[in-house]
């Protein structure tokens, strides 16, 4: 694993240790992922491409990888069929990327990004990284 990203998923790991917080995650991880891509209309599949090499070369799990890429590329194929405008998918992209926040409420576990901790790298590891993170914080539990 690259080594920031090692960082960054060693920190992670830590506020995710609930195995209902990891699941719903995952969850919602897939669904916001599948709508940030949808942002894009006819470049969804081109991104999903790219995303996966970065989890790829990023994180050296292909099994992860490939799962996220399938299970994406699923989603994106069944979600265009509703065709919603932008404004409704930017919109579903963000209820499911805050979504997990409530789960760490639930489950009482301390949520990992703050205002105190928020820098870009942190923002654009808790976007591009919670899926893949919490699929590896499931495969570590087991």
């Amino acid at each position: 694993m690259n080594k920031v990203i090692k960082e960054e998923f060693i920190e992670f790991e830590k506020y995710h240790k609930n195995i209902y917080n990891i699941y719903f995650h995952i969850l919602c991880g897939f669904i916001f992922m599948t709508f940030l891509f949808l942002l894009s209309k006819k470049y969804s599949y081109i991104l999903l491409s790219f995303y996966t090499l970065l989890i790829l070369f990023t994180t050296h799990n292909f099994l992860i990888s490939f799962s996220i890429y399938i299970f994406i590329y699923f989603l994106i194929y069944f979600i265009k069929q509703f065709n919603f405008n932008k404004t409704i998918t930017f919109v579903l992209f963000f209820i499911f990327y805050f979504l997990p926040d409530l789960s760490h409420f639930l489950t009482n576990e301390p949520s990992m990004l703050n205002m105190d901790n928020l820098t870009p790298l942190s923002l654009f590891t808790n976007i591009f990284y919670l899926l893949p993170f919490s699929l590896l914080c499931l495969s570590n539990s087991s």
